[in-house]
């Protein structure tokens, strides 16, 4: 399992749990959650899936292998949940659907005679502050933030407030994910632009072509970003 897999190898290079996680900059207990199989007191999947990656890494482990191992427990997991969930199920009683039956008719009925007054409403489109865009939803499309034009190659400026996780993808296909920690810099350059999937929209503050275009989203919130 993945736990057994990363501690044998820690241990076999001599290493103290404490000591990695102070080298790799990841919290002792998640460390110790990982090699405990105790996937309840792991980070959401983003970072989980991060720290494995750089924790195999740091030991000389093919980070494919624990990341399939991971997805393997994951599943496993939510199979032993809904098993246990599925006795609770059963006890909801044909009586209690014939009780709710006539709610959702009232529901409905109300629903077809009132709503044809009411009128549409007017969506109107955000406006962001200046250098700061908008708040995308997990795993909406990507939406485009609007800068200046500039010539020459686009140079996008990540400085991390929080441990955040992104993936940037530039011309040609190529990516790059990486795992930034608090006061972190780190520069990409692009003649096209950047695709940005951002862990912690909240944990990080960008710039383009050295204009401050702020954090891109609340603490924890998943974004995708097109710039420019």
């Amino acid at each position: 399992m993945l736990g057994e897999i990363l501690k044998e190898k820690r241990e076999a290079l001599g290493l103290e749990l404490k000591g990695v996680a102070h080298n790799l900059r990841i919290q002792y207990e998640y460390l110790k959650a990982l090699e405990n199989n105790d996937l309840q007191k792991l980070p959401p999947d983003v970072y989980t899936r991060a720290y494995i990656r750089e924790y195999a890494r740091f030991l000389n482990i093919d980070p494919g292998i624990v990341l399939d191992e991971y997805a393997k427990q994951r599943m496993s997991a939510h199979a032993v949940i809904h098993a246990e969930a599925s006795p609770v199920q059963k006890k909801f009683s044909f009586r209690r659907l014939g009780l709710l039956i006539p709610l959702v008719i009232i529901v409905a009925v109300i629903f077809v005679i009132y709503f044809p007054r009411i009128s549409p409403l007017t969506r109107t489109d955000q406006v962001p502050k200046a250098g700061i865009p908008p708040s995308v939803q997990e795993e909406a499309p990507a939406l485009p933030l609007h800068a200046s034009p500039e010539s020459g190659p686009n140079m996008l400026t990540v400085n991390a407030i929080e441990t955040t996780w992104l993936r940037i993808e530039i011309e040609g296909g190529v990516s790059e994910e990486v795992l930034m920690n608090p006061g972190e810099t780190r520069k990409w350059t692009s003649a096209k632009g950047f695709n940005v999937k951002v862990g912690n929209a909240g944990g990080v503050r960008l710039a383009l072509n050295d204009r401050d275009m702020g954090v891109p989203g609340a603490k924890g919130q998943v974004v995708n970003l097109t710039l420019p």
